[in-house]
Order: structure tokens, then C-alpha cells, then sequence
């Protein structure tokens, strides 16, 4: 589980369940500050502390930026919180500075109130579903828009119903373009058609705080209420942080930070070409999924650099003092780091495409990459030229 983005990469934190805000503000003192400026101003003077103590970039990001650059950051926040005259001024603040630390995995959000809710439990966004589109005789569309852990058995249901016609083609286009990121449990069911090759897994190692210890506690009931790939990953997650002195890390998995493996029950019909088309908006889980995908000789990725937003990952929750707002905050660090870090300037594409200037030539991406995989040319059709034989000077 690799987190949750923020934006522009869409936060998929699901707070839906005013039962864990309930839970959480018992863990806080709650107190309400006469006015809206004055609880903005107490909840952003908690904030720089409980970064340096809990979250997993921030020492790394105050080594690199220098503390002139924080206090710089600071003070305009300051500014701009007792100014703050509503809910939505005061947290376009807090996450303004939040930026100054890190563009993805923190963030601030409101605590839900019931009256607030819009959709019942379980009930998943239309939009977001994957699907499966068959382009022709032998290529097939996966578009799959998020990540995260609800859209598992959905995915896994849509391969099964569609698994004659997948089998049928042996080019497969995979769009994780918009891809917010979510559980990497998620893509797993796709690794058998994909990874018929040894792949290198590197792992990454948890802060072990108390108040990490105590989002990992509460973190199915914010993001994926009654998930028990969840709630497994979070007790052997905290059984791991209790394990070490406080203030050091845990690494996620007995194995050695990089280690290699293999997929089980390998599909025995896999595609032969798969392009998976991204953008800068996949984010967190989906970065992963490039990772891991691109190690098989028969992927390639196609497009932009992602978001930058896996280094510092595993989102947790942390009531803010005023009660009325959460911070959402990074309690891992890749093991990757500081040797290939991604959040520098994403995943790169094996194969660069510009970026599309409407929603037509977006959608023409789809055709353009098809073309690729079927007939070998990514060119756009009127500039395909041949050229003659022989070597060329």
C-alpha cells in the first residue's frame, strides 16, 4: 500500500466514516478556537513540529531546502491563516505550505461531519471503474483510473469475464494515464499476464513513532473500511514499528531491502506487446506499478514522466488540534532512497509522447499507440515517411 497522492494527482483517502473521525478525536484534544483564523493559525503552528518528528521526508526535505526556505514559507502562512475568513480559505493555506515541504502524500483535509456524507458505504465512483475495450482483431484497451483497494475485485472481475478475448490478442494497451494511485494489492492481479520474467522488488522501512503507530491503527477505517488485505498489512505493519526503539525504522519486510521474485500461477497465454500509456498525473501506487511492470521484456512504458509522489508514501491520518481537520502525512521511505528517487522528477517513459493540447488528441493517443503495437510506427500518420535502403551517414 503505497498511499495517496495529493493534488494534482486526486487524493483517494475516502474519509466517509465519521465513526473514525469520532475515534480519532478522542486520541486529541479537540479544543475549538473562538474563530475560523484562529483555529487555522493553531493547526499550522502544530504542523512544522509533528512533520520533523513523524514524517518520513521532512528531515530529508529540510536538509535539502535549507530552514530559511520554511521560515520563508512559514511566514506567509502566517499571514495568509489570520486572514482566513472560512473552512476553504484556511486549508488552500495550509496545504500552500504544505507544499513548500513536498508536492505529493500530505496534505490537510476536513474532519466529515454525518450531514455531510453523500454516498453509502461501499457504493464505488462510476468514473473510476476499469474497463476493457477491444480495439481490434489483436489489440485490447485496459483503462484502469485508480488504484485503489475497492476497485480490486472489480478489476479482477473484469479479466475474468473478458479473459477469452484477452487471451485471443496479443497486443494489450494498458492506461494508467490519471491514475491516482491507491493499494499496489490492487494491480496485482495483472503481474501473471504481464511478468513472466524474475523481477527485482525493492522495499521500504517505517517510521516507528507513536502517532504513526496509531494512524497505522486506524488506517482501514479512513481509507478502506472492512478491507482485510488492509487490516493485515496495517497489524503486521505495527507489530513491526513496536519492535524498535521509537524514532527508528522498521523495514516492511524480513527480506533484504532488494530482493528478487517471481509471479505465481503465470497466465499461459500472455501478450507479447504491452504498452502502458502514462501521464504526470499517475501517482503513488501507480508509480510502483511502473516499476514493477517494466522489468518484464514485454512492456513498455509510453508517454510522460509520472507525478513524483513514492518516495515518502503510506499515508496516515493525524487530527490536527483544532479537531476540525486532518493532516495526511508520509510513514515510509523507499528503500530506494537516495540513490534513485522518483519523486525528483517521476517514472520516465521508455518511449517519450508530447503532452496532448485538448481531449481529442489525448483520446488519439490510444489510436497512435495501437498503430505502434500493430503496424511498428508511433509516428503520427501524416509525417511517417520511408526511408531508403543502406546504411545511413
Amino acid at each position: 500500500m503505497s498511499g495517496f497522492p495529493t493534488q494534482p494527482v486526486r487524493i483517494r483517502w475516502l474519509l466517509s466514516h465519521v465513526q473514525a473521525a469520532a475515534v480519532l478525536c478522542v486520541l486529541v484534544t479537540c479544543a475549538k478556537a473562538a474563530t475560523i483564523s484562529e483555529q487555522c493559525a493553531t493547526d499550522l503552528e502544530a504542523i512544522p513540529g509533528f512533520l520533523l518528528e513523524n514524517d518520513t521526508g521532512a528531515k530529508d526535505e529540510l536538509a535539502q531546502w535549507g530552514q530559511a526556505h520554511f521560515e520563508t514559507a512559514l511566514a506567509k502562512a502566517r499571514e495568509d491563516a489570520a486572514k482566513a475568513q472560512d473552512v476553504e480559505a484556511c486549508n488552500k493555506t495550509l496545504n500552500a505550505y504544505l507544499k513548500a515541504w513536498r508536492k505529493g502524500h500530505l496534505a490537510v483535509a476536513d474532519v466529515p461531519r454525518a450531514n455531510t456524507l453523500a454516498d453509502a458505504p461501499g457504493k464505488v465512483e462510476a468514473s473510476l471503474v476499469p474497463t476493457i475495450r477491444l480495439l481490434s482483431d489483436t489489440t485490447a484497451l485496459l483503462t484502469i483510473p485508480t488504484f485503489a483497494g475497492e476497485f480490486r475485485e472489480p478489476l479482477i472481475h473484469l479479466i475474468a469475464q473478458h479473459r477469452k478475448a484477452l487471451v485471443a490478442r496479443t497486443n494489450w494497451i494498458i492506461d494508467v494515464r490519471d491514475n491516482d494511485g491507491g493499494n499496489d494489492s490492487t494491480y496485482y492481479p495483472l503481474l501473471p499476464w504481464l511478468m513472466p520474467d524474475e523481477r527485482e522488488n525493492v522495499g521500504a522501512a517505517w517510521l516507528a513513532t507513536p502517532a504513526n503507530i496509531v494512524g497505522q491503527e486506524l488506517v482501514c477505517s479512513f481509507y478502506e473500511p472492512g478491507d482485510k488485505e488492509c487490516e493485515k498489512y496495517s497489524a503486521e505493519a505495527m507489530m513491526r514499528m513496536r519492535a524498535v526503539a521509537p524514532g527508528s525504522y522498521a523495514q516492511q519486510e524480513d527480506d533484504p531491502a532488494i530482493h528478487y521474485v517471481r509471479v505465481e500461477k503465470l497466465e499461459p497465454h500472455r501478450p507479447g506487446r504491452v504498452a502502458v500509456l502514462v501521464d504526470g498525473r499517475c501517482g503513488s501506487s501507480c508509480e510502483e506499478f511502473l516499476l514493477t511492470v517494466r522489468q518484464s521484456f514485454s512492456v513498455k512504458l509510453v508517454g510522460r514522466h509520472s507525478h513524483g509522489s513514492l518516495d515518502y508514501s503510506n499515508v496516515r491520518p493525524h487530527v490536527l488540534p483544532s479537531g476540525e481537520r486532518v493532516l495526511l502525512y508520509a510513514t515510509s521511505r523507499s528503500n530506494r532512497l537516495p540513490v534513485l528517487p522518483v519523486d525528483v522528477a517521476g517514472v520516465q517513459p521508455d518511449i517519450y509522447l508530447p503532452e496532448p493540447p485538448n481531449e481529442e488528441a489525448r483520446k488519439n493517443e490510444v489510436l497512435q499507440v495501437q498503430r505502434w503495437l500493430e503496424r511498428g510506427s508511433l509516428a503520427p500518420t501524416a509525417t511517417i515517411t520511408s526511408r531508403p535502403n543502406g546504411p545511413i551517414h
